[in-house]
C-alpha cells in the first residue's frame, strides 16, 4: 500500500509550518489562510488550522534501510529523540518487522517516527538529509474501544488489505497493509509507543493505493 496523503488538524499551523519547513527543511506550502501542505517523498501531509481542542497524530516515515545512525546525528541537533528504556537506546530495534526507528514529539505533539526497513532494500549511498525522507509509511488510527473491531473490519473491506504479516493482531493494536504502507489501528486511551501519552481521536482522511485497486481510495476517521 502506497500512501499519498494524510490530513490533520492543528490549532498551531504557523507553528508546525515553520518547524517542517525551517527546522526539518521539507518543503511546505500555504494552500489557504489557514492550511499547509507538506511534501514527505511520495507522501504528502495536509495540515488544516481546528479551534478544536489540540489534536495530535502518530505517523511514520519511511527512510533508507541503511540510514538509521545517519537519521540520528541528522535529528539530534533539531529535535530532541525520545529515549526507550526497553532498548536503553534512542533507537528502536523491532526483530520482528526487520526495522529500526527513532522517535520525537513535533512542537504541537505530533509523535513522529522514522524507521529504517531493511526488507525494502533501498540502501543509498547518498548523505542523509530531509531529502531522504521517502514516504509516509504509517499512520495511526484510532477508535472507541468498543468499536475497534468492528471499525478494522470495515477498513479491510473498504480497501482490500490485509493483517500485516509481520504483527499478530491483538485486541487493542492491530496493523493493516505492508512495509510501504501501514494503518496502525489502536483502542482509544492506549498508549503511544514509546511514550505515555494516551491515543485520542481526531479528525483524519488518508488517501491511499492499494494492489487491489490502482485508484486512490480515501480512508476516514471520525
Amino acid at each position: 500500500m502506497q500512501i499519498r496523503s494524510v490530513q490533520i488538524r492543528t490549532s498551531q499551523v504557523e507553528t508546525l509550518k515553520k518547524f517542517y519547513q525551517s527546522t526539518l527543511k521539507l518543503d511546505v506550502e500555504s494552500t489557504g489562510s489557514a492550511s499547509i501542505s507538506i511534501k514527505i517523498g511520495s507522501s504528502i501531509l495536509n495540515i488544516d488550522e481546528t479551534q478544536d481542542d489540540d489534536p495530535f497524530y502518530h505517523f511514520a516515515i519511511n527512510i533508507p534501510s541503511n540510514k538509521i545512525e545517519e537519521a540520528r546525528n541528522f535529528l539530534e541537533s533539531k529535535v530532541e529523540l525520545l529515549w526507550l528504556e526497553d532498548y536503553k537506546s534512542v533507537i528502536a530495534d523491532f526483530v520482528n518487522w526487520n526495522a529500526k526507528s527513532i522517535y520525537f514529539f513535533d512542537p504541537v505533539g505530533n509523535i513522529v517516527e522514522l524507521i529504517a526497513r531493511l526488507d525494502l532494500q533501498n540502501a543509498t549511498p547518498k548523505t542523509f538529509s530531509s531529502g531522504e525522507f521517502l514516504s509516509i509509511s504509517e499512520i495511526g488510527f484510532v477508535f472507541r474501544e468498543s468499536e475497534i473491531e468492528e471499525q478494522t473490519r470495515a477498513i479491510l473491506k473498504q480497501t482490500g488489505l490485509t493483517y500485516f504479516l509481520k504483527q499478530r493482531p491483538m485486541e487493542h493494536f492491530k496493523v493493516l497493509g505492508d512495509d510501504e504502507g501501514l494503518f496502525i489501528i489502536v483502542a482509544e486511551n492506549r498508549n503511544w509507543y514509546p511514550t505515555n501519552k494516551p491515543s485520542a481521536i481526531f479528525p483524519l482522511e488518508v488517501m491511499v493505493e492499494t494492489l487491489s485497486d490502482q485508484g486512490q481510495l480515501i480512508v476516514r476517521s471520525q
